[in-house]
């Protein structure tokens, strides 16, 4: 069990106007000085999203922040949660993501999707999603072999190329995939080394099933399951201390996304007058430091949980400032003891082979 934090790229509300240069520059540090305190709290990781097209995004185009953190960091993991693949020629991605493993010295991951968002913002068109998303990864593959190639499908057609630098981890970086559904969860071992479900609220026997169905899917293709969590929360004095400095920010943030029709396989959230600090408690690491090891030990003793992403500052806040202190309280006060108590996955090929501690 390991604990990494995922660092929001956006700042502020959808409707804001455009920022001017400086604030753009001042945010830009703090989601970096995130990082750099994220590795100095002990947590495992650093995720970033990858978002365009919206003012409230300070850092479109995860590959560009990763690109920076590895050279600012030593230790930490770090990939993208998630990157819709399709949205970039495979061949781009392959040269930057090989750049980026070698800056880190073999710390890198990546969480591929197919996504819904900005197709059209980058003029990808829409029809046959997954096969495009699927022939994507095969040239991504194909790429990391080390040798030139030419390959010609359905959406890609490539001559005579070859991605030099290869990747510092060989053959190449773990992929880790993404999905909701049934069938995109199964999928996931295919192409892929985990599966990482998002931050959204679950009801834990229609989870196991799907979790279940990745699992032995991965067994019967001979690998190893490993599945990652992605939570929000918070260690404070109590909870209610808690909802206080953070849970006011999430319950405003989690009720605009239920208005937008994102909870339609949650019935006890679509109405976002449902939502409050007591309803969506069972579903926040958030409380005091006994409050979140217990959570985290219950999603791995009970559901089985291999790695967990937290979240600590959403686009609407906390302040930067207040989530600088809270990184290094929630490394002290939860993640060291539960790296302590639980083993490194050393040898999972879900880890990267530069953060193996």
């Amino acid at each position: 069990m390991r604990i990494g934090l995922g660092i929001d790229v956006s700042k502020g509300g959808l409707g804001d106007p455009v920022p001017q240069p400086q604030e753009a520059a001042e945010v830009i540090d703090a989601m970096i000085a995130e990082a750099t305190a994220a590795e100095g709290a002990g947590f495992h990781s650093v995720r970033c999203p990858d978002r365009h097209n919206r003012t409230d995004v300070y850092l479109p185009g995860v590959l560009q922040l990763l690109t920076i953190i590895a050279r600012e960091t030593d230790r930490v993991a770090l990939g993208a949660f998630a990157l819709p693949n399709p949205l970039y020629h495979p061949m781009l991605l392959a040269e930057q993501c090989a750049v980026i493993d070698t800056i880190s010295r073999g710390r890198l991951f990546m969480t591929w999707t197919r996504g819904k968002d900005y197709w059209g913002y980058f003029g990808v068109p829409e029809g046959r999603r997954l096969g495009r998303f699927l022939e994507n990864v095969k040239v991504l593959e194909k790429a990391y072999e080390g040798e030139r190639f030419s390959f010609h499908g359905d959406f890609y057609d490539i001559d005579d190329a070859l991605v030099s630098p290869q990747p510092y981890q060989q053959p190449r970086f773990p992929f880790w995939g993404g999905g909701k559904a049934a069938v995109a969860i199964e999928r996931c071992a295919k192409y892929s080394e985990a599966w990482a479900c998002d931050d959204f609220p679950i009801e834990v026997t229609e989870w196991r099933q799907r979790a279940d169905g990745y699992r032995e899917a991965a067994r019967e293709l001979g690998k190893d399951p490993f599945v990652i969590f992605m939570r929000n929360g918070w260690v404070a004095d109590s909870y209610d201390a808690a909802v206080e400095e953070y849970g006011q920010n999430y319950l405003q943030h989690i009720r605009w996304v239920a208005a937008r029709g994102r909870f339609a396989g949650f019935p006890q959230f679509e109405n976002a007058e449902n939502i409050t600090s007591e309803t969506i408690r069972e579903h926040l690491i958030m409380g005091s430091a006994a409050d979140c090891i217990e959570k985290i030990e219950y999603y791995k003793e009970e559901l089985g949980i291999d790695y967990i992403t937290m979240r600590l500052r959403l686009p609407n806040g906390p302040s930067f400032e207040a989530v600088r202190e809270q990184i290094q309280r929630f490394g002290e006060e939860v993640v060291g003891p539960i790296h302590r108590k639980y083993p490194t996955p050393i040898g999972h090929s879900a880890i990267p082979t530069g953060a193996r501690w």
